[in-house]
């Protein structure tokens, strides 16, 4: 029974991203590696958490830097392209910055840019993240396995092509 479930979610899973136009180049632990062709062929770091939220880290580079984005179905409040700021509680280490509200696949969710390769870092050497949204609603999310995860989409990235200059 447990297979089939497990099952049953990697296929569900998979013909979403291949709706949203992303190509799998791979796994890392928890984390599946995709190439978004919507960002320059960037690659991300994917990964279903509790209470149907996902988690996408990942390179833009068609904006020279990268991106944070989570959905989840419950969050029916988010607007498509309301702003608002986002903080990243690492414990010892903070990062705030504008999310947009965007809607992907009809799942409503945040996203954030960043331009600061520090927030890698942090994301990779962390444990856990606490993300805490403009209206104060806090997520705590387990960060295992996510500096090889962080790996996995630099390697991924380096096999992509350059992006076109404007």
């Amino acid at each position: 029974m447990y297979r089939y479930v497990l099952t049953t979610m990697a296929l569900c899973c998979a013909s979403v991203l291949h709706a949203a136009g992303m190509e799998r180049w791979g796994e890392s632990g928890d984390w599946t590696i995709l190439i978004d062709p919507e960002k320059g062929d960037g690659c991300l770091a994917w990964k279903p958490f509790e209470n149907d939220m996902t988690v996408e880290i990942g390179a833009a580079p068609n904006q020279a830097g990268g991106f944070f984005a989570a959905f989840n179905p419950a969050w029916v409040q988010i607007e498509d392209g309301a702003t608002g700021i986002v903080q990243f509680d690492f414990g010892d280490a903070r990062f705030e910055g504008e999310a947009v509200g965007t809607f992907k696949n009809g799942v409503p969710g945040g996203y954030a840019f960043f331009d600061n390769p520090a927030f890698v870092t942090e994301f990779g050497k962390r444990q856990s993240v606490t993300i805490i949204g403009e209206s104060g609603t806090e997520v705590e999310l387990d960060l295992s396995g996510s500096a090889k995860a962080i790996e996995a989409v630099l390697a991924c990235q380096a096999e992509q092509p350059e992006p076109l200059k404007n």
